[in-house]
C-alpha cells in the first residue's frame, strides 16, 4: 500500500499572545499522492493556517506532520529549504511583481533555484504555453485580467516542477466564469502533470467542481471529512449542512415555501435525487396512484460525474392515493413533506 504524501497526526498550531489562538486543534488526516483535496471552512476556521503548515510557512506547535517522507514538524527553517521547491503555492491576490514582465514573474523561482538562463527561458516558455499565455510573456501584470493573473500565478507555482500545489482561496477574487476556467486549469495540472493539489476555499461550489475529497474545518477542528459525493449526500455536521445548502440551493427557503403554499393546493414534498434514486421512476410513482404532482422547485447538479439534488412537488388528489404514493416514495429513497401550517 502506498504511503500518503501528507500526514497530519494530532497536529496543533497555537499563536501566542495575550489571548493565545488555537488555530489548528488536534488535526489528524492523510492526503494521497495524485488527489485534489479540498479544505473548506468559514473565516477563522483555521484552513489557511493548516495549509501553511504543509510548506513550513508556519511551524507546528505540537503533533507530527510528514510531507513526502520528511517530518516537517521536526525540521528547522534551514532544513526546510530543500523541500520547499517541491511545494508550489498560489494565492487569492496573485502576489505578482508589478514591475516585472509575465515571463520574469514565472522565472523568479528558477532564479532563486539558480537555473541558468537558457534553462529558465525554455521552462518559462513551456509553462506559459501550458496556461495559455504565450502571447503575454512581455506584458506586465497591470495589463492582464484577474483570470490571466491567476494563470501566471499557477505557472510560477509550477516552475520548479513541484509534487504538491497549495491553492489558498485562489478563485475568491474572480467572477464565476473565470473561476470555472481556473478550476479547469487546476484539474489539468492534476491530471496531466500528476501534481497533488490542496485547495483552500470557503465556496462549496468550488469543492463540488474540482475536489476528490474534502475536509470541513470549524474553530480549528477537523469536523468532517470524506469523498465529495458522500459529503454532499450525507452531511453529518451542522456546519457541513450549511455549506452544502449554499452550493445546491435545491430546496425552497422559508420565503419560497410560503409563496408555493399560497399558489399551489395540496401537499408539498421534496424528493431527493442521487445515483441510487431514479428521478423518472419516482415521478411515475405519483402517476401510478392517480395523483397530480407538479414540480414547483428544485435543482440537480453533477458531483463526481454522478447526479445529486432534489425536486419539490405540489401533490394533490385523493388523500388515500396521496398517502399510498408517498409510502412508495418512502420505501424507495425517502421524501420530506413540508409543514404548511399557517402559510395558507
Amino acid at each position: 500500500m502506498t504511503e500518503p504524501l501528507i500526514t497530519f497526526d494530532g497536529v496543533h498550531k497555537v499563536f501566542d499572545g495575550p489571548r493565545p489562538v488555537h488555530a489548528v486543534n488536534d488535526v489528524s488526516l492523510t492526503i494521497n499522492a495524485g488527489e485534489i483535496f479540498g479544505v473548506i471552512g468559514f473565516s477563522g476556521a483555521g484552513k489557511s493556517t493548516l495549509v501553511r503548515l504543509i510548506n513550513g510557512l508556519e511551524p507546528v506547535t505540537s503533533g507530527r506532520l510528514v510531507v513526502d517522507g520528511h517530518e516537517v514538524s521536526a525540521l528547522t527553517d534551514k532544513q526546510l529549504r530543500p523541500l520547499r521547491p517541491e511545494i508550489g503555492m498560489i494565492f487569492q491576490q496573485f502576489n505578482l511583481f508589478r514591475s516585472k514582465t509575465i515571463a520574469e514573474n514565472v522565472a523568479y523561482p528558477l532564479r532563486l533555484a539558480k537555473w541558468d538562463a537558457d534553462r529558465r527561458r525554455a521552462r518559462v516558455a513551456e509553462l506559459l504555453a501550458f496556461v495559455g499565455l504565450t502571447d503575454k510573456a512581455d506584458a506586465h501584470p497591470a495589463q492582464l485580467s484577474g483570470g490571466q493573473k491567476q494563470r501566471v500565478g499557477i505557472a510560477r507555482a509550477l516552475a520548479t516542477s513541484p509534487k504538491i500545489l497549495l491553492a489558498d482561496e485562489c478563485t475568491s477574487a474572480l467572477d464565476p466564469q473565470t473561476t470555472r476556467e481556473v478550476l479547469d486549469l487546476l484539474r489539468r495540472v492534476n491530471a496531466e502533470l500528476g501534481v497533488t493539489v490542496v485547495l483552500i476555499t470557503h465556496e462549496m461550489d468550488v469543492v463540488r467542481h474540482l475536489c476528490d475529497r474534502v475536509l470541513i474545518m470549524e474553530d480549528g477542528h477537523a469536523v468532517e471529512m470524506g469523498d465529495v459525493y458522500s459529503i454532499f449526500a450525507h452531511p453529518q455536521q451542522p456546519v457541513t449542512r450549511r455549506f452544502v445548502s449554499t452550493a445546491l440551493r435545491d430546496r425552497p427557503s422559508a420565503d419560497a415555501l410560503a409563496r408555493l403554499a399560497r399558489t399551489h393546493p395540496g401537499r408539498i414534498v421534496t424528493v431527493p435525487v442521487n445515483d441510487g434514486v431514479d428521478a423518472g421512476d419516482r415521478a411515475t410513482a405519483f402517476a401510478r396512484h392517480g395523483v397530480l404532482a407538479q414540480v414547483v422547485y428544485g435543482g440537480i447538479v453533477e458531483i463526481a460525474e454522478r447526479p445529486f439534488g432534489s425536486l419539490t412537488y405540489a401533490v394533490s388528489g385523493d388523500a388515500a392515493a396521496v398517502d399510498a404514493a408517498l409510502a412508495e416514495l418512502a420505501a424507495s429513497g425517502g421524501y420530506t413533506e413540508h409543514d404548511l401550517g399557517g402559510l395558507r
